[in-house]
Parts: structure tokens; C-alpha cells; sequence
């Protein structure tokens, strides 16, 4: 009888170390996800760092290439006229051109919208008129001023002037006027005309302003 509560005994104590077994496997189990799924957080929150600052690094990329562009734009100079062959005299009175041309070659000054260049058709009268005067007198010269408001940077400015005086000069020169008699030259927003800060202002400044010259080598 006795032999047989040993028996039994044994067999409770086996079985007990049996189910701990058990218990302690899936604690090992379980402690084995949960470190998985740390590392796979820890992954994937690596991953979205690195994407994060490879977008950064992209964003700071082209903020260099478009600062780069505007440089290149910026970095146009004035090109004054030289003074040694040029001294500014007024055009000849009036009633010496043709009729039909008066009240245009009176008109020197072209306006642009915001930010443009472009000569606007309403000009073209204006800049036909004024092809035939200097096709009809070699003796003159044109210099062409470009100005800007004052919103801009200074380089900018200085720039977008140059482009309005290039392009009336371009406008001139497809009508037949030889390009060594016209100069450009680019003030910016140095040489207002309107000294207000209101969009009335801005239109008055945004221009370019047609001078004559005499040029006095044809003279000579």
C-alpha cells in the first residue's frame, strides 16, 4: 500500500513539473513576439526617419537649383550706353515728320503688366512710329530705359528692367531698325515716377522710356 501512494506521489510531482514546462514555453513564446514586434516597430520607424529626411534632402535640393536659376537671372548687368560718340538732344520739331506720325512719336514711354516683359500689342502703332522715324533719320540714336516698381529685390529688378528695354529694342529691330541705333539700359526701381505704394503707382513705373540721342559720329 505504501508503494502505491509513492507511485501516485510521483506521478503528481511529474505532472506538476510537466505543466510548468508547458507555462514556461509559452512564456517564451510570447516573450519571443513581443521582441519581434519591437524590432519590426523599431524598423519601420527607422525606415520612416530615412524617408522623411531623403524627402528633406530632396526639398533642399531643388530650393538650391531654383535659388541657382534665379542667380543666373539675377546676375544680368546694366548695360549703359557709352557717352563718348552719344550727347542727348531733342527730336526735331513736330510739323518736320509726317502728320499721321505726330501724336505717336510724342508717346515715349511703353507699360507692361506685373512681372512682364512682353510688349503688348496696343504698342505696336507706337513702336511702328517710331521704326520709321529712325529708319527716315540715321543721324539719331535710341536709348531705351527699362524701369520696375519697387517690389523685388534689387538684382531682380535690375534684370526684368533690362528684359523690357531688350525687348522694345527686339520689336524695333524686326521692323527694320539697324541695332547699333538703339541702346538699352536698365534702372530698375531706382527711377520712379510715381513715388506712392499702391497699385496705381506700381502701373505708372512699370515702363519703359524711349530717349533720343544725337549720335554725333553719323555727323561726321
Amino acid at each position: 500500500m505504501h508503494k502505491i501512494w509513492v507511485t501516485i506521489g510521483a506521478a503528481l510531482i511529474l505532472s506538476g513539473c510537466g505543466s510548468d514546462e508547458v507555462k514556461q514555453s509559452k512564456f517564451d513564446v510570447e516573450q519571443r513576439r513581443q521582441i519581434e514586434q519591437q524590432n519590426a516597430d523599431r524598423e519601420a520607424r527607422v525606415r520612416r526617419e530615412e524617408e522623411e529626411l531623403a524627402r528633406i534632402r530632396e526639398q533642399a535640393r531643388k530650393r538650391d537649383e531654383a535659388a541657382q536659376r534665379a542667380a543666373q537671372v539675377e546676375a544680368l548687368v546694366i548695360r549703359p550706353i557709352q557717352p563718348n560718340n552719344l550727347q542727348q538732344e531733342p527730336l526735331p520739331e513736330p510739323n518736320s515728320t509726317p502728320q499721321d506720325l505726330d501724336s505717336l512719336l510724342a508717346k515715349r514711354t511703353i507699360y507692361y503688366e506685373y512681372d512682364s516683359y512682353n510688349v503688348k500689342e496696343e504698342y505696336q502703332p507706337l513702336v511702328e512710329a517710331h521704326s520709321k522715324f529712325m529708319l527716315a533719320h540715321k543721324e539719331v540714336k535710341l536709348l531705351i530705359e527699362g524701369n520696375c516698381d519697387e517690389r523685388g529685390s534689387r538684382e531682380y529688378n535690375l534684370a526684368l528692367g533690362q528684359r523690357r528695354a531688350d525687348a522694345v529694342k527686339r520689336a524695333l529691330t524686326l521692323l527694320g531698325v539697324p541695332a547699333g541705333q538703339i541702346e538699352t539700359v536698365s534702372f530698375g526701381s531706382e527711377k520712379p515716377r510715381a513715388i506712392s505704394h499702391d497699385e496705381q503707382a506700381y502701373a505708372e513705373n512699370r515702363r519703359s522710356d524711349l530717349m533720343y540721342v544725337r549720335d554725333k559720329s553719323a555727323s561726321q
